[in-house]
């Protein structure tokens, strides 16, 4: 018996328009320009197929250098090229684009894109600017900020809480200012040969560090102290606020750190540099950006299971009440450029930041939406997923989100640059750093026009 199957006009006309769509979906490639990272290496080789494959569309991403990043968009940009449909996005890098980038908000709306998935923190630094008001001008994808990591082991032995409270005459906790982070580091810096937690030292142990190589590694650093304090460079007149004795405070507490309980080594070292300490059981606390993961959890090192995090500690009598410390929001987001993919670029961002969120945060394990952080799976991912997240969503509630102004890098990033690595030279005082850093600035915003001569 033979059956014959046919198609009913309106199969026809469906299987037609299905046909169609998917031959327009092939002729159409997204090409993105990406900052290398898991979060790259995720796109080029699982989220960029795995959308040809379901759409038609294809997705290419080029990896470039992270110091030619934006040279090399900002020419193909202000020259018209269309080379990149979508780019990496730092927050301090919108001027550069405003003019080239597309207004999201019609095609959230179209594709019903929730950005109220993100803390209101990230909302504003990196989906919004002052130079685009009332628009969208990218989306989230590597939000991030640093927090306090300790060895819990360490601190929970009974030996070392013995030993504290009697050299201090309080109990040994993990730290929740910055002046208290100070005494327990001091308490941890041992030498080879002394003990830690019943456990002979062979290499010296620190009791906290950061990067702090010259130029950005100490501003990272040091940028996250000073915001801590309740200053925030200036008021809504442009009058700097950074003439306050708070800083000098900050910055001798701060040169302190680095002199009595850091290593040497972290003199050199930029970013993620120097958590091998930590991993390798040199360290009792660090400052952690949560790409840094990896590295104090490694399987192999002596410190994973036993790191305990939680968001960096307050300033002690800052100037705004703050019940935690307010570190420096970076990592990146997307730019959707102003060329004829545009909004296909946007239905793939959809689907891969929304649609396959608890995909994004396994493949690249970044995390900034609130799925994110309500997610068994994730939770259940990694052992140490069930302190850090609740520990890092925390810390993104309280971060401080760079002003949109074009000079903000100049007078704030720069100069916080500036002034840290002359004071922790020596070549200056902080205070006469101090006064360099507010006449710079004011000078700044005197040829800007936001403030009189």
């Amino acid at each position: 018996m033979t059956t014959t199957r046919m198609l009913t006009a309106t199969g026809l006309g469906l299987a037609i328009a299905t046909a169609s769509a998917t031959a327009m979906a092939e002729d159409v490639t997204i090409r993105w320009a990406l900052h290398p990272g898991e979060e790259a290496d995720a796109v080029v080789n699982y989220f960029a197929p795995e959308y040809e494959r379901q759409t038609g569309v294809k997705v290419i991403g080029e990896i470039l250098p992270p110091d030619q990043l934006r040279d090399r968009m900002s020419i193909e940009a202000i020259g018209g090229t269309g080379r990149w449909d979508m780019g990496y996005h730092s927050p301090g890098w919108f001027g550069s684009f405003k003019d080239h980038v597309v207004d999201l908000t019609p095609y959230i709306e179209k594709y019903d894109f929730d950005i109220d998935a993100y803390p209101a923190r990230i909302r504003e630094s990196h989906m919004e600017s002052s130079a685009r008001p009332g628009e969208i001008i990218a989306l989230p994808t590597t939000p991030a900020a640093p927090m306090l990591i300790v060895r819990e082991d360490f601190f929970s032995h009974p030996d070392e809480q013995a030993a504290f409270e009697e050299e201090y005459g309080r109990k040994l906790e993990v730290p929740r200012t910055w002046q208290e982070l100070y005494e327990v580091g001091e308490f941890f810096t041992r030498e080879a040969g002394e003990t830690v937690a019943g456990e002979t030292l062979e290499e010296d142990l620190y009791g906290w560090t950061d990067a702090l190589g010259a130029g950005s590694g100490v501003a990272r650093s040091f940028i996250v102290m000073l915001y801590s304090t309740g200053l925030e460079g200036w008021d809504e007149n442009y009058q700097p606020d950074l003439d306050h004795p708070i800083l000098v405070e900050a910055a001798n507490l701060f040169v302190d750190l680095a002199n009595d309980v850091a290593p040497r080594a972290a003199r050199n070292w930029d970013f993620l540099e120097g958590l091998s300490y930590f991993r390798d059981g040199r360290l009792a606390m660090a400052t952690m950006w949560p790409q840094g993961l990896s590295t104090v959890e490694d399987p192999q090192g002596e410190a994973a299971g036993n790191v305990g995090y939680q968001p960096l500690p307050a300033f002690e009598g800052n100037l705004q009440d703050y019940p935690q410390g307010v570190p420096f929001l970076g990592g990146g987001g997307v730019f959707v450029m102003d060329t004829e993919n545009s909004e296909e670029a946007f239905k793939f961002l959809k689907w891969m930041l929304q649609d396959n969120e608890i995909e994004w945060g396994k493949r690249t394990k970044q995390f900034s939406r609130v799925a994110h952080f309500n997610s068994e799976e994730l939770r259940g991912l990694e052992s140490h997923y069930a302190d850090f997240l609740p520990a890092y969503e925390q810390t993104l509630e309280h971060v401080f989100v760079r002003q949109g102004i074009p000079e903000y890098g100049t007078v704030m990033w720069q100069g916080t640059v500036d002034f840290a690595t002359e004071v922790m030279s020596g070549d200056l005082t902080p205070e006469q750093a101090q006064d360099r850093w507010v006449d710079n600035m004011t000078r700044t915003f005197q040829r800007a026009g936001y403030l009189e001569r």
